[in-house]
């Protein structure tokens, strides 16, 4: 068996917002990932391989996630029920806005692993189809007020008054 360089955590958190940034299918996305992270194409391309093959039990349910002691996911199970129809609270959103200051548009994946636990990435992705195009509106055609009123700003050192 061919030895395998060293893999840390970190080099994992790196290559999984290399993924953000250069997503499967964009031109030499693998390359490009190699160059960002400053590692040969060969090991890029076995973490990636090796990502897709978990993703892929994962998904299936064939491997359940592990739990680790600081971790507050929540379990596959949970994070994987539907919850259509059910609204945002507003801590959620307040998450999602968090989430979105850090990773940016597109990165609905990370945002739901990350800061709202308890949606999946395609809540969060309409979540923010809906949010952007309320910050879109003229602020007097607004009709009442919305949780996707909410914004990083509105929050920052103010105590919580939202409807009030």
């Amino acid at each position: 068996m061919a030895w395998i360089p060293p893999w840390t955590r970190d080099d994992d958190k790196r290559f999984e917002l290399a993924l953000v940034i250069f997503p499967e299918g964009s031109p030499s996305f693998l390359e490009n990932i190699a160059q960002l992270l400053q590692k040969p194409l060969g090991l890029v391309k076995y973490h990636y391989d090796a990502l897709v093959y978990d993703v892929a039990l994962v998904e299936s349910g064939k491997y359940a996630l592990p739990k680790y002691p600081d971790d507050d996911n929540v379990s596959l199970t949970e994070a994987t029920q539907s919850k259509h129809g059910i609204p945002w609270t507003e801590e959620e959103h307040r998450l999602f806005v968090d989430g979105l200051n850090k990773y940016g548009k597109g990165a609905w994946s990370m945002i739901s692993r990350e800061f709202v636990k308890t949606r999946t990435k395609i809540q969060v992705a309409s979540h923010a189809q809906k949010y952007d195009k309320r910050q879109k509106l003229d602020i007097n055609k607004r009709k009442r007020t919305s949780i996707h009123d909410i914004t990083s700003e509105s929050t920052m050192g103010k105590p919580d008054n939202f409807g009030l």
